[in-house]
């Protein structure tokens, strides 16, 4: 379903994906300097943690509702391993392991691609379908705020 903007909720987390990749491509292209670009490291991951938070306690649960059951727990076993890889890149530069940092890097990148396919062509279809107007308005709003409570950790992480 459209919200009042016009773009539905899968657009919008469509687009908040893209701006993600902006970021972590700054970060991607630091790596093969001597200055690595931490700030746009710690800026992307801001924001996927935020994006995986919108989608967790939005998104998902109308999608898996709706009878995607498969689809939603393999996105939340990717989130799982998505965060501890923000995790581990975020503890190797905290280290000044940036060699470290450079051979998680490779993994998460992937992952990221892979998943934000999936969700993109599959979820994201599936939840504009299936969400109420209030659920999307939620995701709108979520995005927009670009807070995520403190603490709180995706449903499968390693903590």
């Amino acid at each position: 379903m459209d919200d009042a903007g016009g773009a539905s909720a899968g657009e919008r987390l469509e687009h908040d994906h893209h701006r993600i990749d902006e970021g972590f491509a700054r970060f991607a292209a630091s790596l093969g300097g001597s200055d690595v670009d931490r700030d746009a490291y710690d800026d992307a991951a801001t924001a996927l943690r935020h994006h995986i938070y919108i989608e967790e306690v939005h998104h998902f649960p109308v999608v898996r509702a709706a009878g995607l059951m498969g689809p939603i727990l393999v996105m939340l076993r990717e989130h799982g391993e998505i965060w501890d890889l923000l995790d581990g890149i975020e503890a190797a530069l905290d280290a000044s392991r940036v060699d470290e940092a450079r051979s998680l890097w490779p993994q998460l990148a992937d992952v990221l691609e892979q998943h934000n396919m999936k969700e993109e062509r599959i979820v994201y279809p599936a939840g504009d379908e299936a969400l109420p107007p209030e659920v999307a308005a939620a995701i709108t709003d979520e995005l927009a705020s670009g807070r995520t409570p403190a603490g709180w950790a995706c449903e499968m992480a390693e903590r």
